[in-house]
């Protein structure tokens, strides 16, 4: 057998790996740079939703807390150096998957406003939990809540009992949590100041 038919088999195997590294090299850098993407694309809508559901100069994270049920964050909402009110990123699971929102509550905790920042809800039906006349009925509110059909005063969405009980359950879970902590702060004085590591809103 001569060199060239030996080795004819070696080098298509060398040109292959080197492709296949090359494929994997692109591919590895394409989703570093999409997740990245996509991550401050996520933040750049939850700090509008912080802003929706509770204007305030800026925002504190509350460094002491963790994960507690479906919520994952817990902010202090700041204005004129004073505390004005509460945020709470919240992850209910509804019928396409987990529903990401955000929930404002005032010092009372009382809701102030609730903003869903992503989900993948059925269109036209479970994906209505984005409108505005559903997400309003939670706000004046104080917990603990339930959709009418249960005994509470939340409407749910037609043909979206699910998304409406998840819904009413990531609310219900940040009412609680806020609820903790404006306890914990009841006797507490709030001083003015301001923080650099705060969150600003995005209305500034």
């Amino acid at each position: 057998m001569s060199n060239a038919k030996k080795t004819g088999p070696v080098k298509l195997a060398v040109t292959l790996v080197i492709i296949c590294a090359a494929v994997s090299l692109v591919l590895g850098l394409v989703n570093h740079i999409t997740e990245d993407s996509i991550e401050a694309s996520r933040a750049a809508r939850t700090a509008d939703a912080m802003a929706e559901v509770f204007e305030a100069e800026y925002y504190e994270p509350v460094e002491d807390f963790r994960p507690d049920g479906t919520v994952k964050a817990l902010y202090r909402a700041y204005s004129g150096g004073v505390l004005r009110g509460w945020i709470a990123e919240t992850s209910p699971s509804g019928f396409g998957g987990v529903i990401d929102m955000v929930v404002g509550a005032d010092g009372e905790g009382t809701v102030t406003g609730v903003s869903i920042v992503s989900m993948s809800e059925t269109s036209g039906l479970g994906a209505n939990a984005r409108k505005e006349s559903f997400r309003s009925q939670f706000v004046g509110k104080s917990g603990p809540l339930a959709l009418r059909k249960k005994g509470g005063e939340i409407d749910a969405l037609t043909g979206a009992t699910v998304t409406s009980t998840a819904v009413t359950s990531g609310v219900n879970d940040a009412l609680r949590v806020i609820g903790e902590y404006i306890g914990r702060e009841a006797n507490a004085e709030e001083e003015p100041r301001t923080s650099p590591d705060a969150v600003s809103s995005a209305t500034d």
